[in-house]
């Protein structure tokens, strides 16, 4: 596969929406936090967002990912549905968006990131 091709799914996974592969700084904040964290965002689809966190956010913390691309930014509403186990400096969260953008929202972002590459 290319490096610079979206990841398919594998048989044992049980995705609804495809990941595509990114690299962007982000800033999350939680609800009721009075701080804001620092943040990347490694792969985005329809549904989501897989972030790399310095700390772990709880299952179930709505967050608000702020994104600012080279040609637009985003404010994504969503909430933690899962977190990992810690990787270095950071450690892995998974995004479910509070309402679905649409099949171009991954893709458009997927082939933001590739132009910045």
């Amino acid at each position: 596969m290319h490096p610079d091709s979206p990841e398919p799914a594998t048989g044992s996974e049980r995705r609804q929406y495809r990941r595509y592969p990114v690299m962007f700084s982000v800033t999350v904040e939680s609800a009721g936090a009075l701080q804001q964290l620092a943040g990347e965002l490694l792969d985005v689809s329809d549904g989501g967002l897989l972030l790399a966190l310095p700390e772990s956010l709880a299952v179930g913390t709505r967050v608000e990912v702020q994104l600012e691309t080279p040609v637009m930014a985003f404010a994504l509403p969503g909430r933690i549905v899962w977190t990992g186990t810690l990787r270095g400096p950071s450690q892995p969260h998974g995004v479910v968006f509070d309402l679905e953008q649409g099949p171009p929202f991954a893709q458009r972002l997927y082939e933001i990131a590739r132009q910045s590459w």
